[in-house]
């Protein structure tokens, strides 16, 4: 058997290695699409395009399908993304004629910022030659267009828009704080807005956002994305919750509905926060008490909206990373050569968070041997990654020899004992179930499908004497949702666009209403949600266009369908 590849922490590399990937990004960059009848496989633009825009199929011009072939909210979010990262590192080996290159991943727990070599626009190899650093962005070598235009209209619907999503020929990704919308309405705004920024100040920016959602420093008993993916490596039951929210929102659902004390923790899928990663990435800054919008408002980075994240070259070291936490899930559940999905399961279907993928039905369900379009694999063929030829170098914080539990994951239930002690390592970090009681919250209602983009679901205490007292409200539970421009509308979609978010209020709540409850001090609370947009929200979502019909929907019609929430004593 050959020997394996170890894919390992970026900022670890040796010169020679970090030189030899930088060097294959450069020779695959370079590489065009070619054509329809003959593309050009191992090109960054045709791997990149896998993922969403140019879209393909119906999506390429109905929004009641999915022009891309990426799995979000399903139980393939996983598997699918392991089998593009493969293909990635494929195309890398084969353009640089390496057959023993890796590709690294970005570890977002340890930095917490983001690592300069993706950050430097030069990178100067070891021999003196310097170059346009291709981890840093990436020039569309072939423009696309976005057929699925909609038209906005402001509040009082005097004045119409139309929003526009495509990207022309040579068009360079970006990050927070600078803006990708470069459609003929706003491409001014954005070329105004990105000229005015300082390029130190806007690394300053994208660090802090991002460390800010790693670790949310400044509230208490809000787990950051870091805590999250480790509550998901060692605490997650079975593949099924792991592997998307959809399929957690449901595990939490009964959860929370149950009246007989339970130990189990809700649980956290490795997507929740993969999905705050592409938000910080992309501009949408964490829950503030001073604004209800992203900030800064104009940011609008690649990473933050699904349709293009792939192009930004740093998707795929954070899709890298986010396997090496599949990884790691596998290694301690004991499911490194095979796991199963739980049949019929919120998140097994096509629909469940985006529209059925190109060559997909939309009543299909999706199991172990269901293709990984447009890859050459199933689900079943991806489990053991040292069949595929590589392996990890795990981060120090990683038990690497912890043992596995015994009991196979989908075997485990909410009072299986062997689940229960998943995360008790001290080396993992706090993520163990406290022996107490804990007052927990559920909001549901929250709607997709007429928002524009990613957005972030946010909920607030305030004093219940002084519910707009924004100096005394506390921040207790935050969920980032990854989402597209164009969210399906059709009627077999909109019933599964609906987020619902699981969470804790701090320890010694009581609660004393459905969205009131009392703290460990005795003072009473209450609870409100905000949901924070993209700053184009403001004016309007429009519907598709048809012919020359404008169907509008103007910002007083954007309703959700019944936002509330729910807070219950759970029992330790």
């Amino acid at each position: 058997m050959s020997t394996l590849r170890t894919r390992k922490n970026i900022t670890t590399l040796d010169i020679k290695t970090r030189d030899d990937l930088v060097h294959a990004f450069e020779l695959l960059q370079k590489q065009g699409p070619g054509t329809a009848e003959v593309p050009i496989e191992d090109s960054f633009y045709t791997i990149a395009g896998y993922h969403g825009q140019p879209f393909r199929g119906a999506g390429y011009g109905n929004r009641d399908w999915w022009g891309g072939f990426c799995h979000h909210g399903n139980v393939l979010f996983p598997t699918w993304h392991r089998a593009y990262v493969l293909r990635l590192e494929e195309a890398l080996r084969n353009v640089s004629k390496k057959p023993d290159l890796a590709l690294p991943y970005w570890d977002e727990i340890a930095g917490e910022s983001v690592p300069k070599i993706f950050t430097d626009k030069k990178y100067e190899f070891s021999d003196g030659r310097i170059i346009e650093n291709p981890l840093y962005s990436y020039k569309l070598s072939q423009g696309f267009f976005d057929n699925l235009g909609r038209i906005a209209s402001n509040k009082a619907g005097t004045t119409t828009k139309e929003v526009d999503y495509s990207k022309p020929r040579n068009y360079e990704t970006v990050r927070c704080p600078y803006s990708g919308l470069v459609g003929k309405d706003d491409k001014d705004a954005t070329k105004s807005h990105n000229d005015s920024i300082d390029e130190a100040e806007a690394l300053k920016t994208l660090n802090a956002n991002v460390e800010s959602w790693m670790k949310f420093p400044a509230t208490d008993g809000v787990p950051g994305m870091g805590e999250l993916y480790l509550n998901a490596a060692f605490r997650a039951p079975n593949y099924t919750v792991f592997s998307n929210t959809t399929s957690a929102a449901k595990w939490n659902d009964d959860l929370f509905a149950r009246e007989a004390k339970w130990k189990d923790d809700f649980v956290v899928s490795v997507e929740r926060p993969h999905n705050g990663v592409h938000l910080a990435v992309g501009g949408y800054d964490m829950p503030d008490k001073s604004t209800d919008r992203n900030s800064p408002s104009e940011a609008n980075g690649d990473m933050g909206e699904n349709d293009t994240a792939a192009f930004d070259p740093i998707f795929f070291f954070h899709h890298c990373f986010i396997d090496m936490i599949f990884w790691v899930w596998q290694s301690y559940h004991n499911a490194t050569t095979e796991f199963d999905i739980i049949p019929f399961y919120p998140g097994t279907s096509p629909i469940d968070s985006q529209g059925p993928t190109p060559g997909m039905g939309a009543d299909s369900q999706l199991n172990m041997d269901t293709p990984l379009t447009p890859f050459p694999y199933t689900s079943k063929g991806v489990v053991d990654i040292k069949k595929l030829g590589y392996d990890y170098a795990w981060p120090e914080y990683f038990p690497i020899k912890v043992t596995p539990i015994p009991t196979k994951p989908e075997t485990a239930g909410p009072d299986d004992k062997n689940v229960e002690s998943a995360g008790g390592d001290d080396s993992v970090g706090d993520i163990g179930c406290a022996d107490v009681a804990r007052s927990a919250v559920r909001v549901t209602g929250i709607s997709r499908s007429q928002r524009l983009g990613s957005f972030v679901v946010a909920i607030w205490a305030f004093p219940s004497d002084d519910e707009d007292n924004w100096e005394c409200a506390s921040l207790v539970g935050v969920e980032p949702v990854f989402s597209r421009w164009h969210v399906p509308n059709c009627a077999n979609c909109s019933n599964s666009l609906t987020v619902t978010m699981h969470g804790h209020l701090p320890p010694g709540s009581s609660p004393t209403s459905s969205d009131k409850f009392t703290d460990k001090e005795g003072k009473e609370k209450k609870l409100k949600l905000r949901v924070l947009e993209n700053q184009l929200v403001q004016e309007g979502v429009g519907l598709p266009r048809k012919r020359k019909v404008l169907n509008t929907i103007t910002a007083d019609s954007r309703v959700d369908p019944g936002p509330w929430m729910e807070i219950k004593l759970v029992s330790g």
